[in-house]
C-alpha cells in the first residue's frame, strides 16, 4: 500500500476550498496510508490555537487528519523531516507548499498537490 505524508499547507489548502482530495488520491494510487508526522500536527494545533479565519482553517485541518497514522520528528526544520521521511518510507508527499516541492523533486520524490482544486500526482 501506497504511503502519503501530508504537510500543513495541503491540510489547510483543502480546509480552505474544500474539493474531493481524498476520492483524487484514491482514484490516482489506489488504497493509500495517509500519514501526518507529529511536527506538523503541532504546527497545526499551534495555529489551531488563535483566533480568525487561519485558526478554523486550522481546526478542520486537524479534523480531517484526525485518523492518519502519526510518526515522530526528530529536531530538524519540518520540511526537512517531512523529507526525511518520505525517503525512508518510501511515500509520496501532499503539499502545496513551492520550498518544499522544491525539496522533494530534488530528492527524486514524488508529489500529491492542487491544481484548480483538483489533486495531481506528480
Amino acid at each position: 500500500m501506497q504511503r502519503v505524508i501530508f504537510d500543513s499547507s495541503f491540510l489547510m489548502a483543502v480546509a480552505e476550498n474544500p474539493t474531493t482530495w481524498f476520492q483524487d488520491i484514491v482514484a490516482g494510487l489506489g488504497s493509500f496510508e495517509p500519514i501526518l508526522p507529529a511536527c506538523v500536527r503541532d504546527e497545526l494545533s499551534k495555529l489551531a490555537s488563535g483566533r480568525g479565519k487561519r485558526a478554523r482553517e486550522a481546526r478542520v485541518a486537524l479534523d480531517l487528519a484526525s485518523n492518519f497514522a502519526s510518526i515522530p520528528c526528530g529536531k530538524a526544520a519540518v520540511d526537512d523531516e517531512i523529507v526525511s521521511a518520505a525517503l525512508t518510507k518510501g511515500a509520496l508527499v501532499a503539499t502545496t507548499d513551492a520550498d518544499l516541492v522544491l525539496s522533494l523533486r530534488a530528492a527524486h520524490l514524488k508529489v500529491v498537490s492542487l491544481r484548480s482544486g483538483r489533486v495531481a500526482l506528480g
